[in-house]
């Protein structure tokens, strides 16, 4: 059985964005952070880095008294909270571990669909393109990763006076976006599937077999596929 094309370009959104999410998350620019002393920095889910004019600089210090390291990236973990200036380090806390646990929560779903809809096309026993539940099972997958999504990215809404969204936020709002239209795709071929089979099945009797001076050879008759 062919694969429908609404579902596999579903699918293929979800896919984009997937690719989006991850790379967003391993990016260390989701918002730009400007410190007490003037300074400014870049923080993402997982990694810390200074702006690139704060690199030179540091690289120049280092070079010329031959004192000091250059600051380098620094990993973050589950709790870390690097606020910036004039933030409130428990919002920034909260903030970026809601913002983790979304975008894992949104990769696993994502990721899930895209399994279901592999292993239909292997077409295993328990798991074929006629079950009932097999589109039904990826829609709410890809409906769930831009529900998590939109948790996460609200508690981005209120920042810093002295901070900014940098691009890797904007990167996972089009990955919500791509994961929210994936899900509409699915669920409008779901729901417009079911109107067309509660029509009642159409009989066209041909015109031979109603001829009583023709011999009833063919037995042609066409029907809906519900």
């Amino acid at each position: 059985m062919a694969v429908q094309r609404l579902v596999a370009a579903a699918v293929a959104v979800a896919l984009l964005s997937l690719i989006l999410n991850n790379v967003a998350a391993f990016t260390p620019s989701w918002v730009l952070q400007a410190l007490e002393d003037g300074k400014k920095r870049s923080v993402g889910l997982w990694k810390m880095c200074p702006t690139s004019g704060e690199r030179e600089r540091n690289d120049l210090q280092a070079g010329r008294g031959g004192e000091g390291t250059p600051r380098q990236c620094k990993s973050l973990g589950w709790g870390s909270d690097y606020a910036g200036y004039q933030e409130s380090h428990s919002t920034v806390k909260l903030q970026f571990d809601m913002m983790r646990s979304c975008n894992l929560m949104a990769t696993v779903a994502l990721t899930a669909g895209q399994l279901i809809f592999l292993l239909g096309l292997i077409e295993l026993p328990f798991i074929r393109q006629e079950s009932q539940w097999w589109e039904e099972a990826i829609a709410a997958l890809f409906q769930l990763a831009s529900f998590v999504l939109v948790i996460g990215l609200v508690t981005f809404y209120k920042i810093g006076p002295y901070t900014q969204l940098s691009y890797s936020c904007y990167l996972d709002i089009a990955a919500c976006l791509l994961a929210t239209l994936a899900a509409a795709m699915l669920i409008w071929n779901i729901l417009h599937r079911r109107e067309d089979c509660l029509v009642p099945p159409v009989i066209i009797i041909s015109r031979s077999l109603a001829s009583p001076f023709h011999p009833r050879l063919d037995n042609d008759y066409v029907e809906s596929p519900c």
